[in-house]
């Protein structure tokens, strides 16, 4: 593991942190927790995976992965840089390890993390990816941050926890269920942001996409008023499951409220 601490950071007690799978994740899942410490500091983000093994456009396809991960590494250092962050931490583990480390009860991967964690006690918001998300590494780091932070004593624990967007968006979830974070003025940086990853998006339009994303979120929060924000992020909370919470019953309560939350029931329009 890496502690990589930019130039631009100012040395702010940390109060947000995002934990994302993959290197470009961090600035799509958390860009709310990026702007609140932009102007004077106080994020920081860990990255599981090394990236090493990700598609690749016809101008990277003659790289390695070996070094296809240095190179990922350099654009997330960038990414680091443009946000002030004032600490990221690269595991540079493969997939199928962060996905093992989920699955048992204190993998040294989980138990590392909880050692970062415990360096930036009482968080404000700590950003995770969903559980809810179609990209396996990403549940997986999901649920490999739930660990540790159950591994933690209750006053060291963030005082919440949103696992947001990547790989599904969580427009579909009942609208109690949804935490919204307004992120309307965000447009240039993160584009700036987004722009570090040129290996990703020469191959998938992240960048791009990511942007839409937010905008259509704003457009279609509520349909009968106004737009009065530009640019939305969806996350749900999963505060709770950092106190010993079962995950799968978390998921299935969800599902059921967004069940509850159709116009259409057995017995017709509600």
């Amino acid at each position: 593991m890496e502690k990589y601490v930019p130039k631009s950071a100012v040395g702010a007690e940390v109060r947000y942190m995002a934990v994302s799978a993959h290197k470009d994740d961090v600035e799509m899942l958390a860009l709310d927790g990026v702007c609140k410490g932009y102007a004077s500091g106080g994020f920081a983000a860990a990255v599981l995976t090394d990236g090493g093994q990700c598609p690749r456009s016809e101008a990277y396809a003659s790289v390695n992965d070996e070094d296809m991960a240095e190179l990922r590494t350099a654009e997330q250092k960038r990414a680091a840089e443009v946000g002030r962050y004032e600490a990221l931490w690269l595991f540079e583990r493969t997939s199928a390890e962060v996905k093992r480390a989920a699955n048992e009860a204190a993998h040294p991967l989980t138990l590392a993390l909880a050692e970062v964690f415990r360096g930036c006690p009482r968080l404000d918001v700590l950003y995770l990816h969903n559980p809810f998300d179609r990209h396996p590494t990403h549940v997986a780091a999901c649920l490999v941050a739930l660990k540790a932070m159950n591994m933690l004593k209750d006053e060291e624990k963030p005082r919440k926890i949103y696992g947001c967007e990547v790989w599904r968006d969580l427009d579909w979830l009942a609208d109690g269920d949804k935490v919204v974070m307004d992120v309307s003025g965000s447009d240039e940086l993160a584009s700036r942001l987004m722009g570090c990853f040129v290996s990703q998006n020469s191959v998938k339009r992240y960048d791009v996409a990511s942007a839409a994303r937010r905008a259509s979120n704003a457009t279609f929060y509520q349909s009968h008023e106004g737009d009065e924000a530009t640019a939305l992020v969806y996350g749900v909370d999963l505060t709770e499951l950092a106190y010993g919470g079962d995950v799968a019953a978390f998921v299935a309560r969800k599902i059921e409220n967004f069940r509850e939350d159709l116009h259409v029931s057995p017995n017709g329009l509600r």
